[in-house]
C-alpha cells in the first residue's frame, strides 16, 4: 500500500508532462485528508497553477501595454522581455517537478 502512495506522490510531480493539473487535483481530492499523498498532490498542484497564473497575467500586461500605449515598439519590447521570463519561470517549474517526482519516485 506504501508503494501506490509513494507513485501517486510522484506521479503527481511528473504528471506536468501527461496531464498538468488535472491528475494532482484528482490525487488531492481522492486522498485522504491529512496523508502526504494529499498534502504532496496539493504542493503537485500549485505547482502547476502557478504557470498558467503567469501566463494569464503577462499576456494581460502585453494586451495593455499594446492598447494604452498604441506603440508596436513599446509593445513588441515588452511581450519580448515578459516572454523570455515567462518561459525561464516555466522551464524551471517543468525541471523542478521532474525533479521532486524522480526523488520521491527513487527514494
Amino acid at each position: 500500500m506504501m508503494n501506490e502512495h509513494k507513485i501517486l506522490r510522484g506521479l503527481s510531480y511528473i504528471s506536468v508532462i501527461f496531464a498538468p493539473i488535472i491528475f494532482p487535483l484528482i490525487v488531492w481530492l481522492v486522498s485522504d485528508a491529512g496523508s502526504a499523498t494529499r498534502d504532496t498532490a496539493k504542493h503537485a498542484l500549485w505547482l502547476h497553477i502557478i504557470p498558467t497564473i503567469l501566463s494569464i497575467g503577462v499576456f494581460t500586461i502585453i494586451g495593455g501595454t499594446g492598447l494604452l500605449t498604441g506603440s508596436s515598439l513599446i509593445t513588441s519590447g515588452v511581450s519580448g522581455v515578459l516572454m523570455i521570463l515567462l518561459a525561464i519561470v516555466d522551464i524551471f517549474l517543468v525541471v523542478y517537478n521532474l525533479y521532486r517526482g524522480i526523488k520521491l519516485l527513487a527514494s
